[in-house]
Parts: C-alpha cells; structure tokens; sequence
C-alpha cells in the first residue's frame, strides 16, 4: 500500500514538473509588448540607388524589440517580397542579433529586381522583420512599402531547337542584360526556343504568347509555335543572328550578325525626325534596320507621325552623310510597293514622310517581293 501511495505521489510530482516545463516553453510563445514594429523607414520612404557607389548604404532598418514573457535569445531577420504579396517568396537580406541592420545598395538592387522592380523607374517593394527563438515559431513586424529605382537589370536565358547551339539545359544561351535590354547572338534553325527567368527550371519560362500578352512589338520572323507551351518559332533564314529584347520600349528584334563588334556592313540604317535618333549620326542616333531573313530588312522602331526619314545601306561609324542612301523615289521607281502610311515627303529630298501614329512599329523591307510595309 505503501508502495502504491510512494508511486502516486511520485507521479503527481513528475506531471508537475512537466506542466511547469510545458509552461515555460509556452511562455516563450506570449508577448509582453505588442509593438514589434519596423521604426527607421518610414513607409514609403524612396531611394534611387547608383551602380557607381554599390557599397554605399540601400535602407537601414531599425525596430522595436519583441519581447518574450521568459528571457531569450531572439534572432531578426530581414524579407523583402514584391509589393502587395503574401511573402511566400521573400528574399532575405540579413540577419542579426541587434534591433538594426544596414543593407548594401548592390544587395537591395538584385534583390529588388528579382522581386521584379522596373530599372531606372520608382518600383515599390514590401519589407517586413522576422523574429525567431529556437523552439518557437515565428513572429513578424508590421510590414513597410519601400520604394527603390534600381539600377541595370536581370539577364534571362533560351534554350531550344531554334538555337543550335543552346538546345539543351546543359548549355543555355545567356542573354546579357544592360539597362533593360537583353541581347545574345546565336546561331538560329528553323525551329522553336523559349526565353527563361532561370537556367534550369522550365516552370520559369516566358514564352511567345507573355510577351505577345504584354504589347510587345515583335520581328516578324519569330511566330508563335502555336502549340500548347506557346513558345517562339523561327522561321527566317538559317544564320547567325543577334537577339535583343528591349523591356523598356517593348521590342524584340533579331539581326543578321557577321561582324564580332562595331557597325553591321549588311544592315541598312535610318535616320530622320521621324526615328528615335533624329537627323543624326552621334552616338547611335542612326536606327539599325538589320537583315532578319535573307533579303528582309525589319525592325520595330517607335516613328513620329508626319516627320521624315531617309535609308542609308552603309555606315562609316561616324557621319555617314556621303555613304549610299535610298530616298523615297528611290524605291518607288524601282517597283517597289510602299505602305500608305509612308508618302513622298516632297521636301526638296523627297524623303520618306511617315504619316500613320506615332507608335512603335515594325518597319519592312522586304528586297525580295519589293514591299515596304508599316505594321
């Protein structure tokens, strides 16, 4: 009976314990102070980061304790997530001990784009702590919109049997990027090829009809594949050919690629107030209308209404003034069927006059079938 009794107490005495520890490992879980809560910045403050200063300082967060009913040992860390998500992708920029951590420009940058921040333009991105104990789950601060004007951009890959070269993942094309433009050359077939976010993982893949979706104005030789991954489809000439994407005026060109760096000798050139570059052959003023199929000259380009243009067939690299041009007689007497949204200017150079809606659009030149078209 003894023994009974001895074993009872005993038990009693074990389950005490054990709640009281069960207690104290709750305790951990209670707040003591509601106000975890991000101090230093405040929401919506901006920043416009500069790729010459990447060390410099991108945000310095400071907050408010979380404090736990018991003492503890908490750890903050840092999660930057595209504005208005669920955080169920966060980045994290860092960790400490403290109640402060400073980010660097260059780490804010890359991780504001791959949140998918615009370059060079105001793009907001949510910022929120998480605090942990070991043992616990997490807790989280209020959340804060930061706004940040980042810098360069993210290059993509392709990868398909349009790309001879680049058919498989064990050797995707790279497609650079420098200030929101995307190129690469590669060597094109007849067949179809997808642009990726990441090399490997086709789940991120952008294809035809995304960018199609997203008003792209796109060269005429890349189609869609029509089929259910909707991917791009090559149809021009078999060659070698630059690729380039501009996310900013939303274009994608292709040009034929003979040369490994300087002016193109098989593309023709525009130049005139009616280009982006204007009467001028600074810099890269001249409108590159590159070789896109054999005898086909094609690119998108933004053209203002009622303003002129002429076609140069060479470039020197500096003032091409005196290289062979064509005015609009020029291909008009050669029995060329030209668009009527181009008309003789009647300037005294009979320059081409471009009379459709300012706009972005695909210019062609097709030597073959003697057609000069505007879509």
């Amino acid at each position: 009976m003894k023994n009974i009794f001895k074993t009872l107490v005993l038990s009693i005495f074990t389950m005490t314990i054990v709640s009281c520890e069960d207690e104290q490992n709750l305790a951990y879980l209670t707040q003591k102070d509601a106000s975890f809560t991000i101090i230093t910045p405040t929401n919506g403050e901006a920043i416009t980061l500069n790729e010459s200063s990447p060390n410099n300082p991108g945000i310095a967060l400071t907050w408010n304790e979380y404090n736990y009913s018991t003492p503890a040992s908490v750890t903050y860390t840092v999660e930057l997530a595209p504005n208005g998500s669920d955080f169920s992708n966060a980045q994290t920029l860092g960790s400490t001990t403290n109640r402060n951590i400073t980010i660097t420009a260059d780490q804010l940058n890359l991780a504001a784009l791959t949140a998918g921040a615009t370059p060079f333009v105001q793009s907001p991105v949510d910022i929120r702590i998480k605090a942990t104990v070991a043992g616990t789950n997490p807790v989280y601060s209020n959340v804060i919109t930061y706004i940040v004007t980042c810098y360069g951009c993210l290059g993509k890959f392709a990868m398909g049997t349009a790309l001879s070269a680049n058919s498989t993942w064990s050797n995707p094309l790279t497609l650079i990027c420098n200030d929101d433009v995307l190129s690469a050359k590669a060597s094109f077939v007849n067949g179809k090829f997808g642009i990726y976010d990441t090399s490997g993982n086709t789940g991120s893949v952008k294809n035809f009809s995304f960018y199609a979706g997203q008003n792209y104005k796109i060269v005429s030789v890349l189609t869609d594949s029509n089929d259910p991954t909707s991917t791009f489809n090559f149809t021009g000439t078999p060659d070698t050919y630059r690729i380039k994407i501009d996310q900013t005026n939303k274009t994608i060109g292709i040009a034929k690629s003979t040369v490994n760096s300087g002016i193109e000798p098989v593309s023709y050139w525009m130049v005139g107030a009616a280009t982006p570059g204007g009467w001028s052959w600074t810099g890269s003023n001249e409108t590159e209308l590159p070789v896109v199929s054999n005898g086909i000259y094609e690119v998108p380009v933004n053209l203002t209404n009622n303003e002129t243009f002429r076609i140069w067939s060479a470039n020197d690299g500096g003032d091409s003034w005196g290289s062979p041009n064509r005015n609009y007689p020029s291909f008009a007497n050669d029995g060329y069927t030209i668009d009527s949204e181009l008309i003789n200017a009647m300037d005294g150079d009979s320059n081409f006059r471009y009379v459709g809606p300012t706009g972005i659009r695909l210019f062609k030149v097709n030597t073959v079938t003697k057609v000069i078209s505007v879509d």
